[in-house]
């Protein structure tokens, strides 16, 4: 890349942190405003003498050096390589790197590089930025797509829609991914492909259907295959087999599990593959009813809780009530409860707790909670478990009406369509769950 094709970008982005205006600035260096405004956005060309005069007359520090843009250029390549390998040891070295070399690459050709770079950073949490700065970095990144290579392109699009995805925009988030797939050139980073198709099998599995999701992650499973990147081919094992979980595809989820759990003996003794494993297997055994092998499981993998997650470890209870062991089931309870169960989790311990105490209009107010709390979190699964234990219950203590709607919304969490709920759970009226299982005004979650 000959960054000195591209100096109207510098001007740009020097221009607008100054807070400059384009018409003055073509004024006080002597050319058009349109010609400016055309160089800016890649169009035409600012001569080296132009962004010279530029730089004077505003008294700006900036070196026209290329060296610190090719330093910017290998630190964001030895990111992203980082990133696609897992490699945490060379990530914080590149970190280190980076910290040393800032102020040159602030004030040099380097600076749209850092940018881009910050933003990676940001939004993969290795540093926390304030949402507004957040916000006007990636407004500001559009200006120069022009001037970055195609596989960084389509890196600034995946990082826009993985911050999407965080606040839970999902269609804006699918846009992003399409379009990162359509600039990609796979020259810089051919696994980039890999991590997109990883993304957007996700929020596919969330929005659209669990047969895409697999589908598309699969696909990004073969590329990680072709690169020999083990430890992101079994990340895509792990989302594999929730998608065939949540398509009730068990016997072949459990054999993907168990293909996990096999290359975590022989090549990654991690902590992180083994939660993955173990917690994918007690939901597998629980939504197939193996409730006792899923107690059994638990006690044969013994599953590590650290900083208070406790994952799928919030089923057992539920098994232990369908096993019909009840004081078990509530000492579970109470042993989870002192970790940091998050919020379904609570909900679905109030559901088994308020079954216990025979509190009917506890058990509705509960289950409602769990399932408006399941619906904003697009948590499909435990939206399984928690009509599944509904329908158990319903059967047990003979209420039809509400076995029958607890059905009928299972049957809609199998098609992919979120069932409905009250938006206002203190405002609903306690007789009418008792009653029908859901309240009269319904809203789309």
């Amino acid at each position: 890349m000959n960054v000195y094709s591209n100096l109207g970008f510098f001007e740009k982005q020097l221009r607008k942190s100054c807070g400059y205006s384009l018409e003055n600035v073509s004024h006080d260096i002597g050319i058009s405003k349109g010609f400016l405004s055309e160089a800016e956005n890649g169009r035409r060309i600012l001569k080296r003498e132009a962004f010279t005069r530029f730089l004077e007359r505003y008294g700006i520090d900036f070196s026209l050096d290329e060296s610190p843009a090719n330093m910017a250029q290998s630190l964001l390549n030895d990111f992203v390589l980082a990133w696609i390998d897992r490699d945490f040891a060379d990530e914080e070295k590149i970190k280190r790197r980076l910290a040393h070399n800032r102020p040159i690459l602030q004030k040099s050709l380097g600076c749209l590089h850092l940018l881009l770079i910050d933003i990676f950073l940001s939004v993969h949490r290795y540093a926390q930025v304030p949402d507004v700065r957040m916000k006007r970095y990636l407004e500001e990144i559009d200006d120069y797509l022009p001037f970055f290579l195609p596989d960084e392109q389509a890196l600034i699009n995946f990082l826009k829609g993985f911050e999407a995805v965080k606040k839970k925009k999902y269609p804006a988030a699918l846009d992003r991914y399409e379009k990162a797939l359509n600039i990609l050139d796979r020259k810089q980073w051919p696994e980039l492909e890999g991590i997109i198709k990883f993304h957007l099998a996700h929020v596919l599995g969330t929005t659209v259907s669990f047969f895409q999701a697999y589908k598309t992650v699969q696909e990004a499973r073969s590329i990680f295959v072709n690169h020999n990147n083990h430890i992101r081919m079994l990340l895509c094992d792990n989302n594999s087999a929730s998608y065939l979980i949540s398509m009730q595809e068990f016997e072949a989820a459990r054999e993907c599990i168990r293909n996990m759990q096999r290359c975590q003996k022989r090549w990654f003794h991690d902590n992180q593959t083994y939660s993955n494993t173990t917690t994918l297997m007690i939901l597998a055994l629980t939504l197939e009813e193996e409730f006792g092998q899923a107690v059994q499981f638990v006690k044969d993998h013994p599953f590590p809780i650290e900083n208070g997650f406790i994952g799928n470890l919030s089923l057992i209870p539920y098994c232990h009530y369908r096993l019909g062991q009840y004081e078990e089931c509530l000492k579970v309870i109470e042993d989870l409860s002192k970790e940091k169960p998050t919020a379904d989790d609570c909900a679905l311990f109030e559901i088994l707790k308020c079954i216990l105490k025979k509190d009917s209009k506890g058990v509705e107010k509960a289950k409602l909670k769990m399932a408006q709390i399941c619906s904003r979190q697009m948590n499909w699964c435990m939206l399984m478990v928690l009509y599944q234990l509904m329908i158990a219950y319903y059967e047990s203590e003979n209420e039809i009406e509400l076995l029958n709607e607890a059905y009928r919304q299972q049957v809609q969490i199998w098609r992919h369509k979120m069932p409905e709920y009250h938006k206002n759970l203190k405002q609903q009226d306690p007789k009418v769950h008792t009653q029908t299982g859901v309240a009269s005004n319904k809203v789309g979650v």
